[in-house]
């Protein structure tokens, strides 16, 4: 590589620089497919908040069954509980990475990749190119894995995810209405044969109020199951998909065809001649 060529690929990498720093990190979170990352995750951790809510009036009711049915469902209550705070914890994390996880790969990361590459130019060194190459897939992990996972969600997703929110409608809709029978004003007959008649009547399809509750978590915990899939295992599958992805592409080397030119040695002055040239006589 001659001074030149060096001088151009230094050019080209404090470019990439500046226009990282000055423009691209103000620019990309403010792009559509990032507020539409943002939206679908806001909607998420509402939906946590809401079946969160839900489960809790659930409980109320699970709370005045006898104790033989009432321990095992307020078990599985008091798990849904634990995985809700995870999903509500996951969900914060990928709108951190959305938010400052793009503004870093912009402002520092992607600069300090073209640093690196400079130095390599510099010093002839594959230490700083391999540094660099790691750090580069490293941000570009950070701002295409949420967004990529949000799209892919919405695009396969979106049956399972119609499921969730019919169970959250569902399961609201039971809590509210133990929330009204426990406030009534009958105080000759227990809580417990109030939900009975209640459910009995008032909710098509439901004959037994412990076959409703079943039911009910059962709903909950598939919905539940729905949420950890798509909002944490997807990205999870996704961001090891890019980063297998890029590496590859960082590490492809094409193979140029190599030209051996044979020179004659410089003791033989003249070269051999061809057999179809007349030989010149011998005096």
């Amino acid at each position: 590589m001659n001074a030149k060529e060096k001088l151009a690929k230094i050019l080209f990498f404090i470019f990439i620089a500046v226009f990282s720093f000055t423009v691209l990190a103000h620019k990309i979170p403010d792009t559509q497919v990032m507020q539409n990352t943002m939206e679908h995750l806001e909607h998420n951790q509402n939906v946590v908040m809401a079946f969160s809510g839900a489960s809790l009036g659930i409980s109320l009711g699970i709370s005045a069954l006898p104790d033989d049915f009432a321990s095992p469902l307020a078990n599985t209550v008091s798990d849904l509980n634990t995985y809700f705070i995870i999903l509500f914890a996951i969900l914060f994390v990928e709108k951190l990475i959305v938010v400052e996880g793009t503004s870093i790969a912009f402002t520092y990361i992607i600069p300090a990749v073209c640093l690196l590459y400079i130095l390599a130019i510099l010093t002839a060194k594959d230490t700083f190119k391999n540094i660099a190459s790691k750090m580069l897939i490293l941000g570009l992990c950070l701002i295409i894995a949420i967004p990529a996972s949000t799209y892919f969600t919405k695009a396969v997703c979106s049956e399972y995810l119609e499921y969730v929110d019919e169970t959250i409608a569902e399961t609201d809709a039971g809590a509210a209405k133990i929330s009204e029978i426990m406030s009534s004003g009958d105080e000759n007959s227990t809580i417990f044969d109030k939900l009975s008649d209640a459910f009995k009547t008032a909710l098509q399809g439901v004959s037994d109020l412990l076959t409703y509750f079943r039911n009910v978590i059962k709903k909950c915990v598939n919905s539940v199951a729905i949420l950890l899939v798509t909002n944490f295992v997807l990205p999870i599958l996704i961001l090891m998909f890019f980063r297998w992805l890029l590496k590859e592409l960082f590490t492809i080397q094409i193979p140029s065809p190599q030209i051996q030119i044979r020179l004659p040695h410089p003791k033989h002055k003249n070269p051999v001649q061809p057999e179809c040239l007349p030989k010149e006589d011998k005096a």
